[in-house]
């Protein structure tokens, strides 16, 4: 008999091609979906007067890359500590959130999430990449907020296994957006970390996306569905079932809301 295995989480600094490119990524002008420019560029209002002085993409790039460049150089040291710093803190929880989301979910960790990287960025946004088991932090967060952003990512990593074992004709693409798919995972945080077992494990306020507690189906608050079904549920599978069959049938509200 194997042990089960406990994921460990190693917070590294990314090189900076890969900051660069991220930040651009939200900055982009051309994106149609969810505009993202502003919440980057509040938390830096130098940039973001240089910034809107242009229209030109190419000019734009520049000044992202000569202002970022220059403020990692400046900030080196101070990124250096909050590593540190934010991996003392993650350290104290993570065996025990570890085994309860997987308690909670109902699946084994799998071997490829043995080891998972929190990159500490320059950017405020905090995406996640399921495939490479990495997510995002920003560094001037609090060590209880890089907390907060790493069980909420961490849970998508896990909550995909469950998908694929629940629903056996998955496409992957579906995992992110504009999916719904997508969409009902970024729905079913607040219901799931609010169970005993994870809030046992690290007691915080589990948060989704502002559009999805504001949605309202039938005069009824998207989220109160959602936790209707975990509190009744038979077990996870269940709930995932059900919750996703509720999504289909209002597709067109949630896509309305978004």
């Amino acid at each position: 008999m194997t042990n089960k295995i406990i994921p460990k989480v190693e917070f590294k600094i990314p090189p900076t091609i890969q900051v660069l490119g991220t930040i651009w990524y939200f900055l982009n002008p051309d994106k149609k979906e969810w505009d993202w420019k502003d919440r980057v560029l509040d938390k830096y209002p130098k940039l973001k007067k240089k910034f809107y002085q242009t229209q030109d993409i190419n000019e734009r790039k520049k000044i992202v890359s000569e202002f970022f460049l220059n403020y990692e150089k400046k900030n080196k040291n101070k990124i250096e500590c909050k590593k540190n710093q934010f991996q003392k803190s993650w350290n104290i929880i993570n065996d025990k959130y570890m085994k309860a989301i997987s308690e909670v979910v109902e699946i084994d960790w799998s071997k490829d999430c043995e080891n998972m990287t929190a990159w500490i960025t320059l950017n405020p946004i905090c995406p996640r990449d399921i495939q490479k088991r990495s997510f995002d932090v920003f560094f001037k967060f609090t060590a209880r907020k890089v907390k907060e952003v790493g069980v909420h990512e961490i849970l998508h990593f896990i909550y995909f296994e469950k998908w694929k074992q629940v629903f056996k004709k998955y496409n992957e693409k579906e995992f992110d957006y504009p999916h719904l798919v997508w969409k009902l995972s970024e729905i079913v945080p607040k219901a799931i970390m609010s169970d005993i077992r994870i809030q046992r494990a690290f007691k915080h306020k589990p948060e989704v996306y502002k559009v999805w507690e504001r949605t309202k189906i039938n005069n009824k608050p998207l989220l109160d569905y959602i936790q209707e079904f975990y509190d009744k549920k038979k077990d996870f599978a269940s709930f995932l079932k059900e919750s996703y069959e509720f999504v289909k049938k209002y597709e067109q509200e949630l896509n309305r809301a978004s």
